[in-house]
């Protein structure tokens, strides 16, 4: 399983960086994929529990959202939200004997969880230093999760959240949260041309990657658990799915993008 854990990061993880560094359509692409792929997941997850979420109407909302954004057409933004709503409204309207509800409820959750946290790692790469700040919240996530996979399964003996996720451990949580804390400070003092905040700052970045890293990871973990799964899918090889793998990101890009939006503006 490790062996296969790593090969899938070997080369899903260039992939990524690579789509970063060239922006544009291909970072745009890449963010379309993933969020269909979530909601596809999502759906699937939610179906096996007895709902009967609108596919074709999740995966028209969570497009919309990111051509939106990729467009940067933010005054369209609050008219299409409420025609989306209305769309749901009308599902349930025809739909009226099978808890349609319910399904169009949940499925308003996944596509608002999906879609505006997806559209700040699109803000976040067409910001001037966009690629340094997308490399910032990768590699702290990466760095954050990485840390606390190692270090919980060779030294983890103390449960952290059991009743959420059983496999995460106290020393794995904190190692992460350390190590991420470390690397900013370091990467501030000795790549001053590459990371232009002081090391203050990069301790507040590197501490606000962690938590709402490990925040989101909770988030999942609490889904998988309510729905009696594992992992979210198979997609990635040693990973599990889509949901699984950017759940941390997803949730942290906000924080990373109002962080460097409040240095800047001091």
């Amino acid at each position: 399983m490790l062996k296969i854990r790593i090969i899938s990061a070997l080369i899903f993880g260039p992939l990524i960086l690579g789509m970063v560094y060239l922006g544009g359509i291909f970072y745009t692409l890449l963010l379309l994929t993933i969020a269909n792929l979530g909601i596809y997941e999502y759906d699937n997850l939610l179906n096996s529990r007895g709902y009967n979420t609108p596919h074709f109407l999740n995966h028209l909302a969570v497009n919309l959202f990111l051509i939106v954004f990729y467009l940067e057409l933010h005054v369209f933004m609050f008219p299409m939200m409420l025609i989306i709503l209305f769309a749901y409204f009308i599902y349930i309207l025809i739909n009226v004997d099978n808890k349609s509800y319910f399904d169009a409820a949940v499925s308003i959750f996944g596509v608002l969880y999906l879609s505006p946290l997806l559209g700040f790692l699109l803000i976040l790469r067409m910001q001037p230093e966009g690629m340094i700040y997308l490399y910032c919240l990768l590699g702290g996530v990466w760095m954050h999760d990485t840390l606390a996979y190692f270090i919980g399964t060779k030294w983890g003996s103390h449960k952290f959240a059991p009743s959420i996720s059983p496999n995460k451990s106290v020393e794995g949580s904190l190692a992460g949260i350390v190590g991420t804390i470390l690397v900013f400070p370091l990467a501030a003092i000795f790549y001053p041309q590459l990371l232009s905040i002081n090391p203050v700052e990069a301790v507040i970045l590197g501490l606000g990657i962690a938590v709402f890293a490990q925040f989101g990871d909770l988030l999942e973990s609490t889904f998988k658990r309510q729905i009696e799964v594992k992992d979210t899918s198979g997609f990635i090889p040693g990973h599990g799915g889509i949901l699984d793998r950017f759940d941390s990101l997803i949730i942290t890009a906000p924080f990373v993008y109002y962080f460097f939006y409040l240095v800047k503006m001091i």
